[in-house]
């Protein structure tokens, strides 16, 4: 199947291991769009498919089409933001905490909770998490957690610096920078035994299946948690992110992971830590410095990052492949002998296909195939051999090499004269009309010209009777038959 590889994007790579040579495509949405501040700290959806931003200026909305900002009564930065089951999207920046829920009139309201905080504790610095477990609400600074429950607020102090909050499936976690970790069981935070996740800055934490939680760290690597405590996670994962720093993960539908970091944009890995692909500014983000990941209900990957906010359509059927155009475009493309052929203005491309489903994920790259400099305009397998179109004529493709079949230039297709393989008789359109290939022995030899006909055959279709039908843009349509 060549499934939907329709889309040609100058794609290189920039990853150690080879990334796929189909890319999905991506979305940019950049300040001047969205109508905010250059960061965006948080991405989540709501009710309605509305997908809500924390942003530097903000809390920003999309409907799909329309971009808003909401900015906190401060003015400070909104780092965080959550959907609570009541529809409420709450929100924090410096001194201030609190949500926003629609007003009769559906316009988003806010409404400060800083009131319910004991006076002692009101002035705080920025709210980098906020997460709804059963009928709480939980904001984290670096020196205190809120806990709201029943329009009471309780605070938690840091035993040095509190450097994580976030959910899973086994309940609530928070770390502290020199403590570790700690999960809300039972009303209470009992400490999780682990001397390696102490002295260290988690900055999320994935539960895989029933028995393994991914834990990431901004600086130290990866950890796995399982049933019999927590160690390193395995050395093919190790080894593709030790030099990154991953500022916040999320899991794929896919069972794949998806990791943010802070200089290499987005990599994604599957369960075994190998690579699946990866997306950085070269792939067409608008930088590599991502701050949030969020996994949308149409599959998508939406992106805050540094300045500004991407989408990718990590779902859609339609994939960008690169195969070196060199600002050149596509003309052409097919399968043959499990290799991909792309076809374009400067030349014939190809590259190996893995056995997949989805050839996108072939991983590869594209290889110049020699004598094909130049404008390529088509491709058609004919008696079980590839055959090249090209502005200056006719080739017999063979893996990574084309040889020149016909001294006639400007070449546009090629028909078989009959469906019975192997045929005998091969037209080829042409800048300067029809001519006619013999296939004898194996070997496509014996051009010649169809005599009085000069037109230029571009469009070419052959009916069950043998006649030869040429559609010209600008002279009409002609009907070539055997005498």
């Amino acid at each position: 199947m060549l499934l939907r590889l329709l889309v040609f994007l100058l794609l290189p790579f920039t990853v150690t291991s080879q990334n796929t040579i189909g890319l999905p495509n991506i979305i940019n949405y950049n300040k001047v769009a969205y109508k905010g501040g250059l960061q965006n700290w948080k991405i989540k959806q709501g009710a309605h498919d509305i997908i809500y931003v924390a942003n530097n200026e903000g809390l920003l909305t999309f409907d799909g089409k329309n971009w808003k900002l909401y900015p906190l009564p401060n003015k400070t930065i909104v780092r965080t933001l959550e959907i609570g089951t009541d529809g409420k999207i709450y929100v924090g920046g410096q001194d201030e905490m609190g949500y926003f829920k629609p007003n009769k009139n559906g316009e988003l309201t806010y409404y400060s909770l800083v009131e319910k905080i004991n006076m002692p504790f009101r002035g705080f610095a920025d709210v980098w998490d906020i997460v709804q477990y059963k009928d709480n609400v939980f904001f984290r600074t670096t020196s205190k957690i809120f806990r709201l429950q029943n329009e009471t607020i309780s605070v938690l102090q840091a035993p040095s610096e509190w450097t994580y909050l976030g959910i899973t499936s086994d309940g609530l976690y928070i770390h502290d920078s020199e403590k570790g970790l700690y999960v809300f069981k039972q009303n209470i935070w009992d400490a999780v035994p682990s001397i390696i996740i102490a002295n260290t800055e988690v900055t999320s934490i994935l539960k895989v299946n029933n028995t393994h939680t991914i834990i990431t760290t901004l600086r130290n690597g990866i950890y796995l948690k399982t049933e019999k405590g927590i160690a390193k996670a395995n050395e093919a994962l190790q080894k593709l992110l030790s030099n990154e720093r991953i500022f916040t993960a999320v899991a794929l539908s896919n069972g794949c992971m998806a990791f943010a970091t802070t200089n290499n944009g987005v990599i994604i890995v599957d369960s075994a830590g190998a690579l699946v692909q990866h997306f950085s500014k070269t792939e067409g983000l608008q930088n590599n410095n991502v701050h949030s990941i969020y996994l949308d209900k149409q599959q998508n990957i939406w992106l805050g990052l540094d300045n500004g906010i991407d989408c990718i359509a990590f779902n859609s059927a339609i994939k960008l492949i690169n195969p070196k155009l060199q600002g050149g475009s596509g003309y052409t493309a097919t399968i043959y002998k499990n290799n991909l052929y792309m076809g374009t203005s400067t030349g014939l491309f190809a590259a190996p296909l893995a056995p997949n489903d989805d050839y996108s994920f072939s991983k590869g790259a594209f290889t110049q195939v020699a004598n094909t400099n130049g404008q390529v305009w088509g491709l058609t397998e004919i008696n079980g051999s590839l055959l090249l179109a090209h502005h200056e004529g006719a080739f017999l493709v063979n893996g990574t090499m084309a040889t020149n079949i016909t001294k006639q230039t400007g070449v546009w297709n090629f028909s078989a004269m009959t469906d019975i393989a192997p045929t005998n008789k091969i037209v080829a359109g042409n800048y300067n009309g029809l001519g006619i290939f013999d296939y004898v022995n194996n070997r496509f030899a014996g051009f010649s010209n169809i005599p009085n006909f000069t037109e230029s055959s571009r469009f070419v279709v052959l009916d069950n009777d043998n006649n030869i039908w040429v559609s010209h843009p600008y002279h009409g349509l002609y009907k070539i038959v055997k005498d």
